[in-house]
């Protein structure tokens, strides 16, 4: 059962981002603008608070900031080279705490330290569309054929992987406002791939200047299957995240993002249904 509970921060994390009379001016474009050689600072602070089960208490905070580069561009989209260049994890497991932090020589070394060495300074290559803000991954990288079975970062690795962390991290960057868009009022969008379902809503809270603010209300519904000790283990979550986004609509760039997320949801083991919980809550900074 610890076995399992170490997975949990890894499926939160990964499943895991008002009104006034302003009018927008005409003057928003419908599209993302970037220089070549512009680079972007996202810093983001992530801390969990999940239950699995009575006294099965895991905590988890962690930080991490990659750096975006635009690379080239065509009248359809950017080029962007994606780097992640710092983490550090703290978690807690029913009183046994791990961490790690990869700017720590004798932590390079350590099981999530090896795990984590695939994706540290190592740049990859995300595809932007102009008009949307929507990202993919250039080239996708090739799982192992033998991943340590029950490591919960290689389990993190192939998730990010499987959801694309890298253009996630891109997409998260940009958020652009509809034209025509008043203060209150709503759009919406959904994403639906493999086992998760996404609905997003946004509310146009208010603009000053260049500077847009955005209320965003969001429901995800995800299914997962890890393998752990020679056993398939399936997750199934239901997360309601609630968050206020601040972007440029000059440019389309994101400034800050802050969300508050409830996850509830269940895990089968052998033949039983185990309940979990958690809340999380996040901070995205972009300079």
């Amino acid at each position: 059962m610890k076995k399992i509970a170490s997975f949990l921060p890894v499926i939160l994390v990964t499943t895991l981002l008002h009104a006034q009379t302003q009018v927008i001016k005409t003057v928003v474009p419908n599209k993302i603008s970037l220089t070549i050689g512009q680079k972007i600072t996202v810093q983001s602070s992530i801390s969990i608070e999940s239950s699995l089960a009575p006294g099965m208490d895991v905590t988890n905070n962690s930080t991490s900031e990659n750096i975006l580069e635009v690379k080239s561009s065509t009248d359809k989209n950017y080029t962007i080279g994606s780097t992640l260049t710092k983490i550090k994890v703290n978690m807690d497991m029913m009183g046994q705490a791990t961490t790690y932090d990869s700017e720590k020589k004798e932590d390079q070394e350590s099981e999530m330290g090896k795990a984590f060495a695939e994706k540290l300074n190592k740049p990859t290559d995300v595809i932007l569309d102009i008009n949307t803000g929507k990202a993919s991954v250039e080239k996708k990288i090739e799982e192992k054929k033998n991943p340590v079975d029950g490591d919960p970062m290689q389990g993190l690795l192939k998730i990010m992987g499987d959801n694309g962390g890298d253009d996630a991290v891109v997409t998260g960057a940009f958020e652009i406002v509809p034209q025509g868009k008043n203060t209150g009022d709503n759009w919406s969008d959904s994403t639906v791939e493999k086992n998760m379902k996404v609905v997003r809503t946004y509310t146009l809270k208010s603009v000053t200047g260049k500077e847009a603010v955005i209320q965003l209300n969001m429901v995800m519904d995800a299914a997962s299957t890890l393998s752990t000790q020679g056993m398939e283990v399936e997750f199934n979550s239901t997360t309601k995240t609630t968050g206020e986004i601040i972007t440029d609509i000059e440019t389309g760039l994101v400034k800050k993002k802050t969300t508050q997320a409830d996850i509830s949801g269940s895990f089968q083991l052998m033949g039983q249904a185990v309940p979990i919980s958690a809340k999380a809550n996040s901070t995205i900074t972009y300079k």
